[in-house]
């Protein structure tokens, strides 16, 4: 996420997916957290005695092989008729056993082997596990450690078939407690455990080199957390469900920082991002991008406060930009479209319609010097049909072209003159009528040319006096008759203004040509 309509293109990395081994406990394991040993049927066995220890006064072993009704054989040694001391039993499943024995129980050190093909071998306590011992299973995993009861209870190693190992303490076959698990890919879990699942506190390191710190719930990353990203992204904050949700800190490694609610592992909500170029942006966010209402600012004075559609400026806002210059209205894709106004430091500026951040369309310009223009523009430029007023009271309302008058138009002038005519590149140029007031009272209908008359037209004068012919800048040249108000008439050839010799009809002195041209009757245009 960068600058105002300069987006920066920091954003906002998302959660990455992190595999989480499954525990995996086989169900070989699960069956053997209680190991028990089928009660052997006590039968007296015929005496094939030992010589007794006669310091020990104890009672003699046999060793003999009974079958029981069940089908099992017991080989070994009895002592008063029952199992005792060392010996081997066997049931049609497969199950055998081959240890130590006390008064008809299991109990000592043994192995015994599953009808899975499960082996374990260590103590025994009443036919079961108790104490230290270690299991082999039919699928490769192992376990050794701590018994209870025969059920995996205490602290121990467990090696599963998968590769992945623990370990830690136990409570019925199951992880609880404190425990380490490993993955053979590098992954590393080490914490707390509850029931088979990660549970409470922990850290696990993934095998791409992230490191999550912090709070676990039935196997689920959840509560508060760090985690660090081996590209150098670090959030740390709230979690749910093993995806960053809530309220949290989110570090880019280019040093942009996100503070505040996360949904999914992405900026849902409210927050604020702190630029590494200083740059600040406040307000909503939707799916990881400005989303909604905020407030945008940068370093070097530009300024947002408005609408936000998918990362851009969209909808309605108001920017204040470096030059002081002020716009407020509609945006489309960090530029002003719509409808909107701008007002510059010098006191100018304009309400109307935008492109693309372009002013094009219908609006009203007012300039520093005072002038107005009301009209249509394309591309910033005064543009087809428009009207320009001065504040000297100067007015031109007609056709524009690229900022200029062009085509058909009419202006007021100052004095009072009025222009009707076309226009080209800003001057009369064509046919046209200019109409002057009192004192002057002269008027004009003909051809122009660059911005003055010039070509045939028809002058009348102040005093009545009408020429029809030839101009040349404003003045009679060439071939043309004047009809005086005395009703004489003079035709011949004009040179700068007056009759040259040999005119057809001699006659009273011709009226002055007043002065046209429009640097006297009108101002300046606006500077585009």
């Amino acid at each position: 996420m960068a600058s105002g309509n300069r987006e920066a293109t920091a954003v906002f990395s998302k959660t990455q997916a992190m595999a989480r081994p499954a525990m995996l406990l086989s169900a070989t394991f699960l069956c053997a957290g209680l190991l028990s040993v089928t009660p052997v049927p006590a039968q007296q066995a015929e005496p094939q005695a030992l010589p007794a220890d006669p310091a020990a006064g104890a009672l003699p072993l046999v060793t003999d092989i009974q079958q029981y009704d069940n089908g099992g054989i017991y080989e070994g040694q009895f002592r008063n008729g029952v199992q005792h001391g060392q010996g081997t039993y066997r049931l049609p499943n497969g199950y055998e056993y081959s240890g130590e024995w006390v008064d008809g129980e299991i109990r000592g050190q043994g192995r015994a082997t599953f009808p899975d093909g499960s082996i374990y071998e260590g103590a025994f306590v009443a036919g079961r596990p108790e104490g230290q011992g270690r299991i082999t299973f039919a699928d490769g995993s192992t376990y050794e450690g701590d018994w209870a009861e025969g059920r995996i209870h205490g602290t121990g190693t467990a090696l599963y078939s998968n590769g992945i190992s623990y370990t830690g303490d136990f409570v019925n076959a199951l992880h609880h407690g404190q425990g380490v698990m490993t993955g053979p890919g590098g992954y590393r879990y080490e914490g707390q455990w509850e029931e088979g699942q990660k549970q409470g506190q922990g850290t696990i390191t993934y095998p791409d080199g992230a490191t999550y710190t912090g709070g676990f719930v039935a196997g689920q990353r959840a509560g508060t957390g760090r985690l660090v990203m081996p590209d150098g992204v670090i959030y740390e904050g709230d979690w749910a469900d093993g995806q960053i949700t809530g309220t949290g800190t989110l570090t880019q490694p280019n040093g942009d920082v996100y503070e505040g609610t996360l949904a999914g592992g992405q900026r849902q909500g409210t927050g604020t991002v702190r630029y590494a170029n200083g740059d600040v942006y406040e307000g909503e966010f939707r799916d990881d991008q400005r989303h909604g209402s905020g407030i945008f600012t940068a370093t070097d004075g530009f300024v947002y406060v408005g609408e936000w559609v998918e990362g851009r400026i969209s909808g309605q806002g108001r920017v204040t930009y470096p030059d002081g210059s002020i716009y407020e209205g509609g945006f489309a894709n960090d530029l002003p479209h719509g409808t909107g106004t701008i007002t510059y430091p010098d006191g100018a500026g304009y309400t109307g319609d935008w492109v693309e951040g372009v002013i094009q369309g219908q609006g009203t310009a007012t300039y520093a010097n005072g002038l107005t223009y009301v009209g249509q523009f394309l591309n910033a430029r005064q543009h087809g049909q428009g009207v320009m007023t001065h504040p000297d009271g100067y007015r031109y309302e007609g056709q524009w072209e690229n900022g200029l008058r062009h085509g058909q138009g009419r202006a007021t002038y100052t004095d009072g003159s009025v222009y009707d005519g076309t226009f080209v590149a800003g001057e009369r140029s064509g046919q046209g009528r200019l109409t002057m007031p009192e004192p002057n009272a002269f008027s004009y209908i003909g051809e122009w040319a660059d911005g003055d008359i010039n070509g045939f037209g028809i002058a009348t004068y102040a005093n009545g006096d009408v020429y029809e012919g030839r101009f040349v800048d404003g003045r009679r040249e060439g071939e043309g008759t004047m009809r005086y108000a005395s009703g004489e008439v003079l035709r011949g050839t004009w040179e700068n203004g007056l009759p040259t010799e040999g005119a057809a009809v001699d006659g009273p002195t011709p009226a002055a040509d007043p002065d046209t041209t429009e640097a006297t009757t009108a101002p300046a245009a606006p500077a585009q």
